[in-house]
């Protein structure tokens, strides 16, 4: 073989080695991929950070609340939740548009077909932004299975997972080891990114998320021979891990569906105690169901305000959604890591996630009663601008959120006087019951009048990592103020709302103005806008499937054609050299 045919076949290898699957990275479930810079102060044990304990007084419910008793009767088998546990991680490490997550998709279509559900699956793509700012499509399924309801059959309950997967591997300072003593494998490509994803490490994700979705087939076995009033649909998503791709995909895809949703039940990493149930205060009347159904199951749960998954892209959307999960706790901190087997899972603990799922699915499919709350929204009257918001609800049990030209603000309470920017605005006032039953008035609103404070406060800028990005406002600066202070803001020129109300932007650009205010009235203010997109495709990095790779054959094929090319003009540039020093000798 000549040093000419060697080079031509190095240099093909180092090219088809580059074609090979892009992978995604810094996308972590405790990053959040909003651009707006607004925080809560959060705690995962109590929620809210106790400075805000008044603030959140009112989505406070009558712990003694009664509620129907569901007397359905059914059979969690953990032996069935371990098996479809163990079967979906043995298909290996399941990202979106892989082989592994095909395999794992026709087994979940499987399982629900003989569960007696209409199945589907549901393709989708995304046009994903590259490191290097070109763009690339991204494939997956969504695995749909629909249990039909009867009287109330256009109203639907969703329970979903996921069933892809990823693993990450820190990175070590400077070149990575010849064998990492993770993955064991060879890599010798230098790293320089924060994390990196190894496609030779063929992790399970067993708790996250297979376990999920056993979960999910589980529910959907044990209530294959029952009917009820309104309809559930079973969902495994995929691309989860890559920024919730697949739930907004579906979501984006049936806009139809959005104001038939009742409620949302996310199953997300329940293999491990303690279980939690998270929520945002305007669907607490779904997390009361839970913890009611745990009750009486004498199951240990606890509640929490936020956290991770599918289920944002239903709050972006205003539609009730919960997730249980297991997130945050100490001592089993598996997520994205090779650790995460199924050796690693307390199968109880599922048995308890899904018997609780179960429960509270049946109490939402077959309500007690249908009729929806009645609400009767005030006139109001704008004066210099201002007004007082009074609303009234036929069941005073109900949770109400209230919204402002289609943007939820959360649980407003009644009698509370808004300042009100110029022109025609929209506001509706929707109260739901503990059913998932729900009634809303709206009326229209004209302020013609200008805005215009006594005293404008001086600007001040409250302090804020640009790194720390959330779409859920709670707004609670560190040492920036002191306790005789007032915080609250205005969105988007209507407030004042305060540091408790945890609501959802709606996308596109939003104004939010920060006041701290102490006996003397208003001491400064910060103003800020943001333009908010937070599942953009300009927010997800994908590594390029040609140039971006930290592949180690890459490294080793441009090593050899490096010596190819050396070894190839070494010999010209030599034989120049002497020809030249020959010459000067003559």
């Amino acid at each position: 073989m000549t040093i000419r045919t060697l080079f031509i076949i190095l240099t093909i290898l180092f090219f088809l080695s580059s074609f090979t699957t892009a992978t995604t990275e810094n996308i972590d479930k405790g990053e959040t991929s909003s651009n707006y810079t607004v925080t809560p102060s959060f705690d995962t044990e109590i929620g809210l950070a106790k400075k805000n304990v008044d603030a959140l007084a009112a989505y406070s419910f009558d712990s003694n609340m009664q509620y129907n008793n569901t007397s359905i009767p059914f059979d969690v088998s953990q032996t069935r939740l371990e098996n479809s546990t163990r079967t979906i991680s043995s298909f290996g490490e399941r990202k979106i548009g892989s082989q592994n997550a095909a395999e794992a998709s026709l087994f979940i279509k499987d399982e629900m077909e003989k569960a007696g559900l209409q199945v589907s699956l549901d393709n989708f793509s995304a046009r994903i932004r590259t490191r290097d700012f070109n763009y690339w499509n991204v494939s997956g399924t969504n695995v749909v299975g629909i249990k039909e309801g009867k009287a109330l059959k256009d109203e639907i309950i969703l329970v979903t997972a996921h069933y892809d997967s990823r693993i990450i591997v820190p990175p070590e300072s400077g070149l990575k080891d010849i064998f990492d003593s993770e993955i064991r494998k060879p890599y010798l490509w230098p790293v320089w990114s924060d994390t990196y994803v190894c496609e030779s490490a063929n992790g399970t994700g067993a708790d996250d998320n297979a376990g999920g979705v056993a979960c999910m087939l589980e529910l959907a076995r044990v209530l294959q021979n029952e009917s009820f009033d309104r309809t559930i649909y079973f969902i495994a998503f995929s691309g989860e891990e890559y920024n919730l791709l697949g739930s907004q995909a579906w979501v984006e895809a049936h806009p139809e569906l959005k104001d038939d949703i009742i409620a949302v039940v996310n199953v997300d990493c329940v293999g491990n105690e303690p279980l939690y149930v998270c929520y945002l205060p305007q669907y607490a009347w779904l997390k009361d169901i839970f913890e009611n159904e745990a009750k009486n199951s004498e199951i240990k749960i606890q509640s929490a305000l936020i956290e991770r998954g599918d289920h944002e892209i239903f709050w972006e959307n205003h539609i009730p959604a919960v997730v249980l999960c297991h997130h945050n706790y100490e001592g089993h901190d598996n997520f994205h890591k090779l650790s995460d087997t199924v050796d690693n899972i307390d199968f109880s603990v599922i048995r308890n996630a899904s018997t609780l799922a179960a429960r509270s699915v049946i109490y939402l499919a077959d309500p007690d009663e249908s009729q929806a709350p009645l609400v009767n929204v005030s006139n109001l009257e704008v004066s210099e601008a201002s007004f007082e918001l009074t609303y009234s609800v036929s069941d005073p049990e109900s949770t109400v959120e209230v919204f402002f030209d289609n943007q939820s603000l959360g649980n407003l309470r009644s009698g509370r006087t808004f300042s009100l920017p110029e022109g025609e605005h929209t506001i509706k006032v929707l109260a739901t019951d503990h059913y998932g039953n729900r009634g809303t008035e709206s009326i229209n609103v004209v302020n013609k009048e200008n805005q215009n404070r006594s005293s404008e406060p001086h600007h001040q800028e409250i302090e804020s990592s640009e790194n720390e990005v959330n779409y859920i406002i709670g707004y609670s600066p560190e040492n920036s103020m002191d306790s005789n202070r007032t915080l609250y803001y205005y969105l988007d020129n209507f407030g004042p709302l305060y540091p408790g109300n945890l609501l959802i932007l709606t996308p596109g650009s939003h104004n939010l103005k920060i006041w701290s205010e102490n006996e003397n009235g208003t001491v400064f203010m910060e103003n800020k806008t943001s333009d908010f997109r937070k599942y953009s495709i300009e927010r997800v990095q994908i590594d390029n499937p040609f140039m971006d790779r930290k592949n180690p054959l890459i490294f080793i094929s441009g090593v050899f054609v490096s010596l190819t090319i050396i070894a190839f003009y070494g010999k010209r540039v030599k034989r120049k050299l002497l020809n030249l020093k020959g010459s000067k000798d003559e």
